[in-house]
């Protein structure tokens, strides 16, 4: 898909929708998880889960960071219609994700307990939490190559293939939970091991469609291959969006110790509602996503200023999301919530922080949206500074002074509008000042 012409809204539609989609796929690897182990295995399975989920993100997060900076390489390219440099970045790029995914899956797995301990796991959770983290952990080669593969396609205007990708896989993952969990009675460790199985489906399809795909940017293995330059023209645009993405999961790592003061019952509703938060979040973050493609290849096609006219399209569209999924998530929390858990205090914790956050999503929605689109433009050392100063120093300071006052879980429940809104005041700043003093006539480069 070119989207360097052609009605705006209407191409960042068809481009954004299948990967809305993709991603709420994604995200039901773990919010799946957690129903079928909340539902059939208990509360203490659900909080084992939760309990893991900040690490797990730490380390998606980093996976879709670099991708989503490599993305721009790749966007800027094929915008200028430079095939040969395009072919040469995937392959390196791929490479490097092959190797990045074996020391990570290693890594992960022998330091599970280390990193359950840095969350301050509670003992009553913990052996549950580490059968399913180093089963998880396991599949971490899948999540690299995955990733790198639709990033990839995506910057080349296929957004739809990733999106069946993950209607097959996370289907998988759904039969797979019930039937392990449910059927075979496996608890925590069989939620991991469909996850894992779902994570290689998906990383195998991206593969086979890459390997078939138009020969200006199709993949061959044997033309895997670590190009110097071009591997640190890749890793400058996406080490930063990988950091970022895993200083900000650190940062939720610290803010799950904090959590983790409080019962099981409130570390399963606020992992609850932090499920529920991320599906909220998704119109917003593809949005964001698709912008960044949206602008690589407008600025790789010397316009400028369709890109510019762009990002005033995508606020308005970003408002709009917002109210939509802000409003039935404020009025029917209890109801989200008891799909995870039927338990009543754990169902009034979950609820309690989507009734503070939901009435000023609005800033979360701006801030995943000029995420996309600053590294868009090139800027993603910047966004992962305005990003860990809002999202990870801001957020924390609030709640060592906060709860060190007042041991009152709606504390934690502030933290995260309040980061959100400074990180998103910040970009609107960054691109107004910044962004917007370039001349239209200067060329812009990666």
């Amino acid at each position: 898909m070119d989207l360097t012409q052609g009605d705006i809204l209407t191409s960042l539609a068809w481009f954004a929708a299948p990967i809305l989609i993709g991603q709420l796929l994604q995200t039901l690897y773990n919010s799946v998880d957690s129903i079928v182990v909340g539902q059939f295995v208990g509360t203490s399975a659900l909080a084992a889960v939760t309990a893991s989920a900040t690490i797990t993100q730490f380390f998606v997060g980093f996976f879709n960071g670099m991708a989503a900076g490599a993305s721009v390489v790749f966007a800027r390219n094929f915008g200028a219609g430079q095939y040969s440099t395009l072919k040469e970045s995937i392959h390196t790029a791929m490479a490097f994700s092959l190797l990045l995914g074996l020391i990570i899956m290693g890594l992960g797995v022998i330091a599970a307990p280390q990193l359950l301990y840095l969350v301050s796991c509670p003992e009553d959770v913990y052996a549950e939490a580490l059968v399913y983290l180093r089963i998880y952990m396991g599949g971490a080669l899948f999540m690299s190559l995955y990733n790198v593969g639709a990033a990839v396609l995506r910057s080349v205007g296929d957004s739809r293939s990733p999106f069946w990708y993950l209607v097959i896989s996370s289907s998988m993952n759904i039969v797979l939970d019930v039937l392990l969990v449910k059927g075979f009675q496996m608890g925590v460790a069989g939620v991991a091991v469909a996850t894992v199985i779902a994570q290689f489906t998906s990383a195998a399809l991206a593969f086979r469609k890459m390997m078939q795909s138009d020969v200006r940017y199709r993949f061959s293995f044997r033309e895997l291959k670590i190009l110097g330059n071009l591997l640190g023209e890749i890793v400058r645009m996406g080490l930063p969006a990988g950091i970022q993405a895993c200083v900000t999961s650190l940062s939720s790592m610290f803010l799950q110790r904090y959590i983790n003061g409080f019962s099981s019952a409130a570390i399963a509703g606020i992992g609850s509602a932090m499920r529920i938060d991320q599906f909220a979040g998704m119109p917003c973050n593809a949005l964001g996503l698709a912008m960044t493609t949206y602008i690589g290849q407008n600025l790789g096609a010397k316009k400028p200023e369709r890109a510019r006219k762009g990002v005033r399209l995508s606020l308005a569209a970003a408002f709009t999301m917002v109210v939509v999924v802000g409003i039935p998530s404020y009025f029917f929390a209890e109801e989200l919530v008891g799909i995870f858990s039927s338990d009543p205090e754990v169902i009034q914790y979950g609820a309690g922080m989507l009734h503070v956050i939901m009435p000023v999503y609005l800033v979360m929605g701006f801030q995943m949206l000029f995420g996309g689109i600053i590294r868009g433009y090139g800027y993603s050392q910047e966004t992962m500074c305005i990003t860990l100063g809002g999202i990870v120093v801001v957020r924390q300071l609030w709640l060592a002074v906060a709860l060190h006052f007042d041991h009152n879980i709606k504390w934690i429940y502030w933290g995260y509008p309040i980061g959100w809104g400074v990180t998103a005041l910040l970009m609107l700043l960054f691109y107004l000042f910044v962004i917007l003093k370039k001349p239209l006539s200067e060329k812009y480069s990666c």
